[in-house]
């Protein structure tokens, strides 16, 4: 019986395939030699902010975000959303 479709079963296959891609991206980049494939599969583009410091007197904060997104970590995002349906 397919899962329902609701937004708890994407987040978690976001969340799941994310770890996945990226781990077995950092496994396979290791492996592999130098060139074009290596640098098409598991170079990683960054998205996000750099660190941003608040001092308010009585608290300072600082506040980053960078997310690595490589081909392996879409493909596994993808395909977990996917189980997570027709499972």
């Amino acid at each position: 019986m397919p899962a329902k479709r609701n937004f708890k079963t994407i987040i978690l296959g976001i969340l799941i395939g994310g770890i996945i891609g990226s781990a077995l991206s950092h496994f396979l980049g290791s492996i592999f030699p130098p060139g074009p494939v290596k640098g098409f599969f598991f170079n990683a583009l960054k998205i996000g902010f750099s660190t941003v410091h608040i001092n308010l007197g009585f608290i300072a904060l600082s506040l980053g975000l960078f997310i690595n997104i490589t081909i392996l970590t879409v493909v596994f995002v993808f395909l977990m959303i996917y189980l997570l349906y027709k499972l």
